[in-house]
């Protein structure tokens, strides 16, 4: 029998966008002491638009193209979708965001987590997606389990945590699944607690989904 966990789901359809300058944005906090996991925020540049994005001292940061292309401060590599970029910072400080495509948008998706670490470092990563009904790890750099999953309709899973007395934080980035009894659709995010195993069933197809243990 599946055991129901506490909860927290932040639906997409509630969430509210916020406007600055050439971009909009909206964010989801968190703030449990024990969690790993301080901030989400989805980010839409417009045509030529720039955003800055601030974070906290100890943190690391993970970005996901999820369409377009952007470059980030002065860095020359420019970062397109299917490319992940991470950054560890034991200072606080801010990245400038700018679409470098002038003829469309851009959208970026930025998970801010806790870091014990004292390293300042980033890395740009290629993010395959070639095999799907699985779970992949999205980045070798974070400190905690981390992973993506593209998946045909009707598939299900089952996801053991590796670490006892951990949450998950899921959010569907395409189309819709079942977490845990739960209807998620595109960009809808939650956090289950008290959980030991994630059973989920996508429900449509080329639905995708991201997860971490925090």
């Amino acid at each position: 029998m599946l055991v129901q966990s506490p909860s927290r789901i932040c639906k997409s359809n509630l969430s509210v966008w916020k406007k600055e300058n050439s971009s909009a944005f909206n964010e989801i906090s968190f703030s449990e002491e024990n969690s790993k996991l301080r901030k989400v925020s989805e980010i839409v540049l417009d045509k030529n638009g720039s955003y800055d994005f601030e974070y906290k001292e100890n943190c690391t940061i993970l970005m996901i193209v999820l369409y377009g292309e952007i470059v980030i401060n002065d860095f020359e590599k420019p970062i397109s979708a299917e490319q992940i970029f991470t950054l560890k910072s034991s200072e606080s400080n801010f990245l400038t965001l700018k679409n470098n495509l002038p003829s469309e948008k851009a959208d970026v998706l930025i998970l801010e987590l806790k870091s014990k670490t004292s390293e300042n470092s980033f890395s740009i990563e290629n993010l395959n997606l070639n095999e799907k009904n699985t779970l992949i790890q999205i980045s070798k750099n974070l400190e905690c389990p981390n992973f993506i999953g593209l998946y045909e309709g009707r598939k299900e899973q089952e996801y053991s945590l590796y670490e006892k007395g951990k949450s998950i934080f899921g959010m569907v980035i395409n189309g819709a699944f079942e977490l845990q009894n739960r209807l998620m659709e595109t960009r809808d995010a939650i956090i289950l607690n008290e959980i030991e195993m994630l059973e989920f069933e996508a429900l449509s197809e080329n639905a995708l989904i991201i997860l971490f243990e925090v």
